[in-house]
């Protein structure tokens, strides 16, 4: 949806170019850019012009970046929406005009592409990602949204809680045996979700958890009307049934015990993709509380609040603990040497992931973890569009769509420098960052 005049043409220039393949970057870059679509990318050394690729006709518009940065716009397929408030996630919070908020969020802090994960309540999410399809509702300040509808979890067997998130126990359905989970997911599929999300946790025994039966029954339905299947879990062993399953994703990486030979030789052969859920986890840092992004659309007390509330260390579900963390980026390691498919994963919208802010401290995981920044940034865009089947963005290339975010700084440097966001680029379209940012405090305010 380009807000620009049709046969428009655009150069931006300048720029060093980080492309989103892992590797290449294009110093003194211009890239031309006709109706919202990379057209050419060429450079400039030594003041000629040089064409690296495609070609085209001369732009109309010249917009200088020069000393700037530019990589692809972040596409991010794992998160929940419309239940954080400021810094606080609640299930009062949910409504459409939230769900919306996030999406003018994820533009403002560089996110181009949003996947909610099972939590949509009362079709909300379904009614947004179908109006912005049909064209209803026509906002090139929202990022795309794709969902997974309401995810399925066990019925609670008496003297145990859901196993569903805290933040949406009424939003997800219930299931109480193999058919009636295939009759709900017949009922996902006819509101075309863009993947069916089940959970197999008992929340450290106090739930009751999905039977592998009910598991495959999820699984196999979602297969037979084309959709793909995503199993939350946090154990190999529930890992594992996720994959005697057939499940196609694994929401996070197994906690514990580390992945053996078994779980891994399943995961290479398959191909299965596995979200790098890392920042989620903490450990409960507060230093990333005074960048100065965040300040720019949350309101002071917002954002003290969670300090406080990490300070004290607060019990879950605010977040985990530090050893998790330590243990994730070894079991990160371990699956990466081994070729597993990792996905970029920041659980956007719980405990302390904020909207926006969360993709950024997800990059800066990545690092933490052993990822160089070049390899981080393609984890975070052309590897988790080519998971959303998106062919038209996640890397600056001819042909694709120009979604790009500009940097004031050089992220090699260092990861963080994505937070320095000097401009963002929505098909081609520079977003006036100064009209949303108003719109964003106002809304928050309210």
């Amino acid at each position: 949806m380009s807000n620009n005049p049709t046969g428009s043409t655009t150069a931006f220039t300048g720029a060093r170019v980080i492309v989103g393949d892992g590797s290449t970057v294009i110093d003194n870059a211009a890239i031309t850019v006709r109706d919202g679509i990379i057209t050419s990318i060429t450079r400039t050394p030594g003041g000629a012009a040089e064409q690296v690729q495609g070609g085209g006709s001369s732009p109309q518009t010249v917009i200088s970046f020069e000393g700037k940065t530019i990589m692809p716009a972040i596409v991010n397929p794992h998160g929940h929406i419309g239940y954080m408030r400021g810094t606080v996630c609640d299930p009062r919070c949910y409504s459409r005009r939230n769900v919306i908020d996030h999406l003018r969020r994820f533009v403002y802090h560089g996110t181009s592409t949003f996947q909610s994960l099972g939590t949509d309540w009362n079709r909300i999410e379904v009614g947004v990602r179908d109006d912005q399809r049909s064209g209803v509702l026509d906002d090139p300040n929202l990022a795309t949204l794709f969902t997974a509808g309401s995810g399925l979890v066990a019925a609670p067997e008496p003297g145990l809680a859901s196993g569903a998130p805290f933040f949406a126990v009424d939003a997800v359905h219930q299931v109480a045996d193999p058919a009636d989970a295939r009759a709900f997911v017949r009922s996902l599929a006819v509101q075309q979700v863009d993947v069916v999300k089940f959970w197999i946790d008992d929340r450290g025994g106090t739930a009751t958890k999905l039977s592998p039966e009910t598991c495959r029954a999820i699984v196999d339905e979602a297969h037979h009307h084309g959709l793909r299947a995503a199993a939350h879990i946090y154990t190999v062993d529930d890992a594992k049934i996720a994959l005697r399953a057939g499940a196609d994703i694994l929401a996070h990486m197994p906690r514990s015990p580390e992945p053996d030979p078994e779980l891994i030789e399943q995961l290479v052969d398959r191909d299965i993709a596995v979200f790098t859920s890392m920042s989620v986890q903490g450990p409960a840092r507060t230093d990333w509380l005074d960048d100065p992004l965040l300040h720019e659309t949350l309101p002071l007390a917002a954002i003290e609040d969670l300090r406080a509330r990490l300070t004290a260390r607060a019990p879950e579900p605010l977040f985990d603990t530090g050893e998790t963390y330590r243990r994730l980026q070894q079991n990160f390691a371990t699956l990466h040497q081994a070729g597993v498919r990792l996905v970029f994963s920041p659980d956007t919208g719980v405990f302390a992931q904020l909207p926006g802010i969360a993709e950024h401290r997800e990059l800066e995981a990545l690092v933490d973890a052993g990822l160089s920044p070049l390899s981080a940034v393609e984890f975070a865009t052309r590897r988790s569009a080519q998971l959303l089947g998106l062919t038209d963005r996640g890397a600056i290339d001819v042909g694709r769509r120009a979604d790009l975010l500009v940097l004031d700084a050089d992220p090699r440097d260092d990861i963080t420098n994505t937070r320095s966001i000097a401009a963002v680029i929505i098909e081609g379209r520079v977003v006036d960052r100064d009209q949303l940012r108003q719109q964003l405090q106002a809304d928050s305010d309210d």
